[in-house]
């Protein structure tokens, strides 16, 4: 019933009604319902940009390889490791569009086929020079089979490996400058031909080997005699000539107004009164050329504007080396203001050598009646020519200087001992000996009339055996108070008769020498000596050895007989007889009996000898080449 009242009432509304209704309905806005799975075209996108992101990576995985390629080309490889670094930023940017993905990519690999570009461009223009450098570049590549073949690995050798080292680092700052530099311009075939040749130089053996020996004597030590000429600027109060009297020019009591700078120990014969040989007279009293028979001399001063000493020498050490000399006081009052320093090469200030306790100084504090041995460490030496200038601090007094020695080696000191003192010494079987040449070593007397005597020539006797072709050189007035007679003495130079001992010092005129002993022990003492006098005990003389640097068992006392049977027939000239206090069997006699020894202790002992008091006023034989002989354990000391 209802169906048929619809359409009767669509049926009365006509067909155009229905038309227009249809019509106006059409005019409405029709909205969409959005829906999020529905997306093709950013699926593409991302697609695409997820493939060119792929492919950046893929081209820069090849940075280390192409970068790598261009190490002798450092403009090149700078330019390819900046487009590296722009195209990584680029990809590390979570932002970045899928344009700019493939621009990066485009621009990258543009700059890698211009780097083959300008890196064949740069090949075919400098053929010479890539020649040249890969030649260098194997020179290089050679370098620590090269050092290792040269044999320099003692310590000795450190600056001459410098040097070889130095050589090499030349050459590879011209590679890690590489062929094309970012700053300055390639290198030239000259420079590394050059740098190549420098090192063959200094690598090679026969270059090397004048440095290698030099070192090796610096390893011990090398001898620097003084020279008068190189002590300048001295002022006019000290410009005298040293006394021509003098004998051993040093001395253990204090001088009061020296007016020298310089003396050179002398030896004399012994005729009475004795006469100074000349440097050059050799043993059997003919010249011989530029021998001198002793080296030790003495700087007394440095005193005067601009005065120093000026030591010079050509060195291939290590860059540090050690100087070594024997240092004294002229006079105790000097002692609170001694000072002394150096100067090495072109240092604009010199460096003080101290004295004393402390933990830096080079020695103790100098006194008149020792010898003392400095130690300076001179450090940034020059590999060549070196020169020390040495001089005092204002206001300062220089202490009195010896001969130098240099060595490179700090451990050397022993071996300096003994040149400055004179010893040797020698080991046979159990037997351990120090011999002490007098003439070479450095000693101190305690009178101007001790002297040095020149025992040689026709009718010269040894234990009655001939020694006439050999020379002894003794020491001669120790002990007692006779003054030596001197011989045209009007015609001597700046004679100075100081210093002397009085009447009543009969054992005051000693000398003090130094033994340098391996070993601590009990030592026989044997040696020459000369005594012409009666042989009884009113005239026999004695030798008194005393240790001042041991309080046990400190004193020897030794006899040694004359050889007259007057007061008138004694022999000083020819005579010569040794001594040795092991000896038992040969009428050595010692004080007392049972006292055959004297102790000395391992390093440096110093050694004071005179006569014995009361016996002969004191006088000492004159005496020489002595020896110190290890007493072995099993030996009875009687």
């Amino acid at each position: 019933m209802k169906r048929k009242n619809i359409l009767k009432f669509v049926s009365l509304l006509g067909i155009s009604s229905f038309v227009a209704l249809a019509v106006a309905s059409c005019t409405q806005a029709i909205s969409m319902i959005p829906n999020s799975e529905l997306k093709p075209t950013q699926g593409v996108d991302n697609s695409e940009l997820t493939t060119a992101k792929a492919s950046l990576t893929n081209l820069l995985n090849t940075k280390n390889t192409n970068v790598g390629m261009y190490a002798d080309y450092a403009k090149i490889q700078n330019t390819l490791q900046t487009a590296y670094a722009s195209a990584e930023q680029v990809l590390q940017n979570s932002s970045a569009t899928l344009t700019q993905v493939k621009d990066a990519t485009s621009t990258l690999q543009k700059e890698i086929d211009k780097a083959v570009e300008d890196k064949n461009n740069f090949d075919e223009s400098h053929r010479d020079l890539l020649m040249a450098y890969a030649g260098l570049k194997t020179t290089i590549s050679q370098k620590q089979a090269k050092i290792n073949s040269l044999g320099l690995s003692n310590a000795s050798y450190s600056a001459i490996l410098n040097k070889v080292n130095t050589s090499y680092n030349q050459a590879e700052q011209i590679i890690a400058n590489t062929l094309d530099p970012i700053n300055g311009s390639s290198p030239t075939t000259q420079a590394i031909a050059q740098a190549i040749k420098g090192i063959q130089d200094n690598t090679n053996q026969q270059t090397l080997k004048p440095f290698k020996d030099n070192a090796d004597m610096f390893s011990s030590y090398q001898f620097y005699k003084l020279d008068s000429s190189k002590l300048t600027n001295v002022d006019s109060t000290h410009m005298m000539q040293a006394p021509s009297n003098y004998s051993l020019v040093g001395y253990s009591v204090g001088l009061d107004n020296v007016n020298y700078s310089f003396a050179t120990r002398t030896v004399w014969n012994i005729q009475t009164p004795p006469v100074r040989l000349t440097e050059s007279a050799s043993a059997n009293g003919e010249g011989e050329t530029n021998k001198p028979l002793t080296d030790v001399s003495w700087i007394y001063s440095l005193a005067g504007t601009g005065a120093k000493y000026t030591l010079k020498f050509t060195y291939y050490g290590p860059s540090t080396g050690y100087l070594y000399f024997p240092y004294k006081l002229v006079k105790q009052a000097d002692g609170t203001n001694v000072g002394l320093q150096y100067k090495l090469n072109d240092a604009t200030q010199p460096t003080l050598i101290t004295f004393g306790n402390q933990t830096n100084a080079s020695g103790p504090t100098p006194t008149v009646d020792s010898i003392n041995v400095a130690k300076v460490m001179i450090p940034n030496l020059a590999f060549g020519e070196n020169t020390i200038e040495f001089s005092v601090p204002t206001t300062k007094v220089a202490p009195m200087i010896g001969n130098m020695y240099f060595s490179s080696n700090q451990n050397s000191q022993t071996t300096i001992y003994d040149q400055i003192f004179g010893n040797t010494q020698s080991t046979t079987g159990n037997s351990t000996t120090v011999s002490v040449d007098f003439l070479k070593g450095y000693g101190l007397a305690a009178g101007w009339s001790t002297v040095f005597g020149q025992y040689t020539g026709t009718g010269l006797m040894l234990d009655n055996q001939n020694v006439q072709n050999q020379s002894y050189y003794l020491i001669r007035f120790v002990g007692g108070t006779d003054a030596r007679a001197l011989m045209n003495e009007s015609s001597l130079h700046n004679v100075i008769k100081t210093p002397q001992v009085t009447m009543d010092q009969k054992t005051a005129r000693t000398y003090t020498f130094y033994v340098n002993a391996p070993k601590t022990g009990d030592y026989y003492v044997s040696g020459i000596y000369i005594s012409g006098t009666q042989n009884d005990d009113q005239h026999n003389r004695w030798l008194q050895f005393t240790n001042t640097t041991s309080t046990e068992n400190s004193i020897l006392k030794i006899k040694t007989p004359g050889n007259g049977t007057n007061q008138t027939d004694g022999n000083w000239t020819t005579k010569l007889v040794t001594f040795d206090s092991s000896n038992t069997n040969n009428g050595v006699v010692t004080e007392p009996a049972t006292t055959k020894t004297l102790k000395l202790n391992a390093g440096l002992n110093k050694i004071v000898v005179t006569g014995v008091d009361g016996k002969a006023d004191g006088y000492a034989p004159d005496f020489g080449n002595l020896k110190f002989t290890l007493m072995n354990p099993s030996t009875p000391n009687a």
